[in-house]
């Protein structure tokens, strides 16, 4: 599991703890010195201990050294040359420094000292040298270059005639609660960076008011309001919420499962412009105070991509079944009229030709289709003949998704025609495809496909699917007419419409 890094407000009560312990070891260590202890209780591993300070001086300094002995903090005293003359156990473990071997060693064989701050150093020795004592904190390098960051307290001891003899040092060392305290800083930057940049509305919310106590500034650009304007408001008053009594129902529930969502809701920023929002709200636990903390997504375009998504596949859905029934109708007619010999050859090819139809109109998006693309899908069997054989002209005009399936299985079943009976059956006929767009009050689209040179033409005794498709269904398709002639020199097939019945973009 990993491990809970502690909160600040728990990280500030081991700080004042820490500062309390050194106060009273410093006070401790003045009254020994200034003579006004008479007796000291130590608690150590075999239970307490009483020392009584009075007698003669080396029985009394032996009771003061089995005290400092105790004492959990790092205690070190140096003589005016800098040169170590005690350190008790706690040193002795903190350095990593045996008594015997540290002893007369200067300090800076035991460790060395890096002042946090510029003029740290100068401040302490001015401290020292007016006051007699300093405090404060700084990192120490042992003599194996482990660094330990360090809260000390230092007393000068003078001799009676006020001569400083002895410069005492408490120490503690802090490195954890130093590790701990740069971890919270570092993630209390990161958060703060992170509320920011954000690309999400973000408000800080107290429970107890349910006042807003800060805004992102996403969530400012989102409302066009400052941050000012925020700050003191609650959800319903900037109209995130409906009223107050939708805020406090919010507020009960985060209290009974800790988050809240509400996937929709309608948002006004100042300038007046309508958003749709999604709204996540947290109840967490901040240095052991609660606060809400509310993610606020603007959805506006998602909903309007859902939204068209509906129609697309509404509108999918709808040209299926008609494409389905054009198929369905299409191998009805095809077994009614055709040769059952020939029936599945002929529907392969007709829904073939259908299917080439369809991808172009998916191609562009059904918005419609370029006559000339049309023409050049539904005779791309014959590509190496256009030009010579076969001849194609006609201005840019863009038929409408009905037409284009309409006109497109007509010039797959004339072109299936050519090739099999007509002018493309042999190696002298030729076929004119074009149309026009014709101007006037009401314009008119129209469009031909005329065959020479093949072999001679004579209309056929009975009507087949093929001719209904070049007729009837064509004309429907442009509520227009298609009319087949059978001429001798060859097949002739027009149609007319109105322009807005064929082409897009023409006005009804």
């Amino acid at each position: 599991m990993p491990t809970t890094s502690p909160t600040k407000a728990t990280l500030m009560a081991e700080v004042a703890d820490l500062r309390a312990r050194l106060e009273e070891a410093e006070e401790t260590l003045s009254a020994l010195r200034h003579g006004e202890v008479d007796a000291l209780v130590i608690a150590g591993e075999a239970g307490p201990q009483v020392f009584t300070l009075q007698g003669l001086d080396a029985k009394t300094n032996r009771f003061r050294g089995e005290m400092l002995a105790q004492v959990s903090d790092a205690v070190i005293a140096v003589d005016n040359d800098d040169r170590i003359i005690y350190l008790n156990a706690a040193a002795e473990r903190l350095y990593g420094f045996a008594a015997s071997a540290a002893l007369g060693r200067t300090q800076a064989e035991v460790y060395k000292t890096r002042w946090r701050h510029e003029g740290d150093q100068a401040a302490a020795a001015m401290a020292l040298s007016v006051c007699g004592e300093w405090r404060g904190e700084n990192v120490h390098v042992r003599h194996d270059g482990r660094e330990l960051n360090v809260e000390s307290g230092i007393t000068v001891l003078r001799e009676a005639a006020g001569q400083p003899t002895v410069m005492l040092a408490v120490i503690r060392d802090v490195t954890e609660r130093k590790r701990h305290e740069d971890a919270v800083l570092v993630s209390e930057i990161r958060y703060r960076r992170l509320f920011e940049a954000a690309h999400d509305g973000i408000l800080i919310l107290d429970p107890a008011t349910r006042k807003i106590v800060d805004a992102n500034p996403f969530m400012t650009e989102m409302l066009g309001y400052p941050q000012d304007h925020l700050v003191g408001k609650e959800l319903f008053e900037i109209g995130l919420l409906s009223d107050e009594a939708a805020s406090q129902e919010m507020v009960r529930k985060l209290k009974r499962t800790n988050q809240v969502r509400y996937e929709d809701l309608p948002l006004e920023s100042q300038g007046g412009r309508h958003q749709e929002v999604e709204v996540v709200a947290n109840l967490y636990d901040e240095n052991g105070q609660p606060v809400i903390q509310c993610n606020i997504r603007d959805i506006t375009e998602r909903k309007r991509s859902e939204e068209h998504v509906h129609l697309l596949m509404a509108e999918v859905n709808h040209r299926a079944k008609n494409m389905l029934a054009v198929v369905q109708a299409v191998a009805t007619q095809t077994a009614k009229y055709g040769d059952p010999a020939t029936f599945s050859s002929r529907l392969s090819e007709r829904i073939e030709g259908l299917a080439a139809g369809q991808d172009l109109l998916v191609k562009n998006q059904w918005q419609g289709v370029e006559v000339a693309d049309l023409v050049d899908l539904q005779l791309g069997h014959f590509k190496d003949l256009v030009g010579t054989r076969v001849l194609i002209d006609g201005p840019r005009a863009q038929l409408t998704a009905g037409a284009a399936q309409g006109i497109g299985m007509a010039l797959h079943e004339l072109a299936t025609n050519a090739v099999k009976y007509g002018s493309l059956s042999n190696l002298d006929g030729r076929v004119h495809i074009s149309w026009r767009v014709t101007a006037g009050a009401t314009p008119v689209f129209s469009m031909s496909w005329l065959e020479e040179g093949g072999p001679l033409v004579a209309e056929p005794a009975r009507t087949g699917f093929g001719r209904i498709i070049i007729g009837r269904l064509a004309g429907a398709a442009v509520s227009g007419t298609a009319e087949t002639l059978f001429l001798e020199k060859g097949l002739t097939w027009t149609l007319n419409a109105a322009a807005e019945n064929a082409l897009t973009g023409v006005a009804r």
